[in-house]
């Protein structure tokens, strides 16, 4: 049975310390792209036999993933796909709309023009794929803007614990747009928005939208799990 992964034409088998580097980017793009689906067992053995490794790769990778928060291994029973709950949601949209605040109010002085070009072509993409509801490279795209912002605070620490977060952030945002085709419109209307305060360099202002931006995803999102959970209550009512 296909377990949703598939081997990758870069994968290269020969570049042995990068191994588990490489298999954690392919699980890490099943997961988010719900190839591999919430609650899912992931095999040990089947990845070995696909990627053609032995162990030590794979479990070095489970690591990783286990770390980023998209698996949980339970000892004697299986390595699974971890399922999105609200709790999870809710703790890492609060955390990072305090850390991404943070980090734009710091990257305000250190942006150069280089950073800025970057930020409005990111942008600029944002605004082609939304006719095609192109979702993947929504995110990709979303992600560069953020990721120039956040490098830029030059804070060593907050840039790897926002990294993480936003690691299981794609993963929830991926299933959430991938629903809700308006979220497009009021991503492109926000970090305009956020462009504009970082031209101005108004550090206060946008330290609030940075912080109102991802909030306002949070309540979006949560509204859409409620209607998920109204949604799958009634479908069993029916059943009966």
């Amino acid at each position: 049975m296909d377990s949703g992964y598939v081997i990758e034409k870069e994968f290269n088998r020969q570049d042995t310390p990068l191994l588990s580097e490489q298999i954690t980017e392919i699980l890490t793009r099943s997961i988010i792209q719900r190839q591999l689906k919430e609650g899912q067992r992931i095999v040990e053995s089947e990845l070995q036999r696909k990627f053609g490794v032995s162990r030590g790769p794979i479990r070095e990778s489970f690591r990783v993933l286990e770390r980023h928060g998209f698996i949980t291994i339970i000892p004697r029973k299986g390595t699974y796909v971890r399922k999105i709950l609200r709790k999870n949601v809710e703790e890492n949209f609060a955390i990072r709309a305090c850390l991404e605040g943070l980090a734009a109010r710091l990257a305000v002085s250190n942006l150069t023009a280089e950073d800025i070009r970057k930020m409005e072509s990111a942008l600029s993409k944002m605004a082609e794929v939304l006719t095609d509801h192109d979702l993947e490279s929504h995110l990709k795209y979303h992600s560069e803007f953020h990721e120039i912002i956040c490098r830029a605070s030059k804070n060593n620490t907050l840039i790897g614990i926002i990294e993480s977060l936003r690691f299981q952030a794609n993963w929830f945002r991926f299933s959430y747009l991938h629903t809700v085709p308006d979220s497009f419109a009021y991503g492109i209307a926000i970090h305009e928005e956020i462009f504009d305060l970082v031209i101005k360099k108004d550090a206060d202002r946008l330290e609030t939208l940075v912080k109102e931006h991802i909030l306002i995803t949070l309540e979006r999102f949560t509204r859409f799990l409620e209607s998920e959970d109204t949604g799958n209550h009634a479908a069993r009512l029916a059943e009966l």
